[in-house]
């Protein structure tokens, strides 16, 4: 549930994308340091206050939240406003560089906590340093929100001089920006089609992701891997990482032969295969690090490529809050979701008074249910790619 809330503050993300819209990156940017820092205060004070906190252990949810809320700020002002500053054609590039930073953020920090403040904990849960990686973790967030209260701007790109320069008439993204050129945003986005299929896709995607990502600890202890624990959390964030700046820099090469959802799509279905696989083979080593890899790949791509197809089809005036209602929707369904693993996690375990499960039976049902919902994230991005080549024909005959 903590890992729940906390990407709950993560993508609750209307509130920064409409500050954003109104009083710019870096007002944006002073809030996400005092959300940021009054939430790792409160987190680092739960080691503390150890014995008040057993009783009140609900405030640890709410606390994440803030901090997860305080993180969305800081993404948001950075994504939002680099997106104003470049140049269409390297849409791809600039999202997949910094979403890609986004997630290489918690590699780092894996490792550092494995090096330096684990103690043990595989062993002895009691003898990991949390204190101090709190505490870290607080000076990081002062460090970047601070950064980019100086650091953040709107420099408009000179968009006369660079048609001139790359000869924008013939750019390779001259079919994917231009004819998309509409700002949409409330009941009118409501009602459109193209953001209904982009918006379940994303939803039904990411929501999975999270409930694998979040439960990796539990998979290897299930299946006693726990040594390999840091190994794991570093990798899949990893693949993220890296599958966001090369599907960024792939799709803006590309995007004039194949639409960007033409690249989301294989790795979705990969990842489902993977899922499916994992309904009877999770417990084996080699499909667990498969899925591990697919789940990294295929999220690294959902977040990449659907801002950057958002900002296409809806503009970029409105695309903050609009990107942050979609984040904001992704986070309302991975609740459910988790929830829904949990009690077929503590459904299946069999020793009376534990409360660790062991065996494929723990996750049976609750892989199921993700291959489940990456199938519909597959066929969603389907329907808009049929209807994408449709209108890329449509404009090559044209011209």
């Amino acid at each position: 549930m903590i890992s729940s809330l906390s990407n709950f503050g993560i993508c609750f993300g209307f509130p920064a994308g409409y500050m954003h819209e109104r009083l710019g990156p870096r007002w944006t940017s002073f809030t996400a340091l005092l959300i940021s820092t009054v939430g790792m205060i409160l987190i680092w004070s739960t080691t503390l206050m150890k014995d008040f906190y057993h009783d009140h252990a609900y405030l640890q949810y709410i606390y994440f939240f803030i901090v997860g809320l305080g993180a969305n700020f800081l993404y948001m002002s950075s994504l939002a406003t680099n997106l104003h500053n470049f140049h269409p054609r390297h849409r791809g590039k600039v999202v997949g560089l910094l979403d890609g930073s986004f997630s290489g953020g918690p590699s780092i920090l894996a490792i550092i906590y494995g090096l330096c403040f684990q103690n043990g904990h595989a062993s002895d849960e009691q003898n990991q340093n949390l204190k101090g990686f709190y505490l870290l973790l607080t000076i990081c967030f002062v460090v970047i929100a601070i950064l980019g209260i100086f650091l953040l701007k709107h420099l408009p790109y000179d968009k006369e001089n660079q048609d001139i320069m790359k000869g924008i008439n013939d750019s390779s993204n001259k079919i994917s920006i231009e004819s998309h050129n509409r700002d949409l945003t409330g009941i009118s986005l409501l009602k459109s089609f193209d953001f209904h299929f982009i918006f379940w896709a994303f939803v039904f995607c990411t929501s999975l992701q999270l409930m694998f990502q979040s439960n990796i600890t539990a998979y290897l202890k299930s299946f006693e891997l726990e040594n390999f624990s840091t190994i794991f959390t570093t990798i899949n964030p990893i693949s993220g990482a890296v599958t966001k700046l090369f599907a960024g820099i792939i799709s803006d090469v590309l995007v004039s032969k194949l639409p960007r959802v033409g690249i989301l799509l294989p790795l979705n279905i990969v990842q489902t295969v993977i899922m499916i696989i994992c309904i009877f083979h999770a417990n084996n080593m080699a499909i667990l690090v498969f899925a591990l890899l697919s789940i990294g790949m295929a999220n690294g791509g959902a977040w990449c490529l659907t801002p950057t197809i958002t900002s296409e089809f809806f503009g970029l005036k409105y695309f903050s809050r609009n990107w942050g209602c979609m984040m904001f929707g992704s986070a309302v369904i991975s609740l459910p979701v988790q929830k829904i693993y949990g009690w077929i996690y503590d459904s299946s375990i069999t020793d009376t008074g534990s409360i660790y499960c062991y065996g494929q039976q723990c996750f049976t049902w609750s892989f199921l249910m993700a291959a489940v919902l990456s199938v519909c994230s597959c066929l969603f991005n389907v329907g808009v790619l049929e209807k994408e080549l449709v209108r890329y024909r449509n404009l090559k005959q044209l011209k």
